[in-house]
């Protein structure tokens, strides 16, 4: 009797350690795969949003960046003209204006909202930058954001 009345103190400290790593874990863990990257364009004019699917970024796993352009918060823009590209190291590894062959040209939303799709060979740091080149068929100067990511 007096040895089971020493363990339970013991087993109690236990159990709330373990549940305490759990919760800890969960949080990190839900907070990561919550994540939406947001930030304004280096002129100010529109917040740019970039939601990652899968929200754990993995080479070789096939991944949807899901951007949305805002004029106002909660308010989509519309009539987009934006390059979406991928650098890794300094050097471009993806074009999303490359990658439908026209290289240099702007591509165009007309919802304000678009996917591209793209798969990461290596695991490291790299840069999101969407640029901007026109609101509302309206050319301005270009702006862009940029969002440092890690691959593993």
């Amino acid at each position: 009797m007096y040895k089971s009345i020493q363990l339970k103190p013991i087993l109690g400290l236990c159990i709330a350690s373990m549940l305490s790593i759990v919760f800890i874990s969960y949080t990190s863990i839900a907070i990561a795969q919550n994540s939406t990257l947001t930030k304004s364009t280096s002129g100010g004019s529109l917040k740019v949003q970039i939601e990652p699917t899968p929200k754990i970024l993995k080479a070789n796993t096939p991944t949807k960046f899901k951007i949305t352009f805002d004029k106002s918060p909660g308010s989509v823009q519309p009539h987009i003209d934006y390059d979406f590209i991928i650098t890794n190291n300094g050097k471009n590894v993806f074009s999303a204006s490359s990658s439908t062959g026209q290289t240099g040209t702007p591509l165009h939303t007309a919802e304000g909202i678009v996917t591209i799709p793209y798969q990461f060979k290596s695991p490291g740091s790299y840069t999101l930058t969407v640029k901007v080149y026109g609101i509302l068929f309206n050319p301005i100067k270009p702006e862009s954001a940029d969002f440092p990511i890690n691959v593993t």
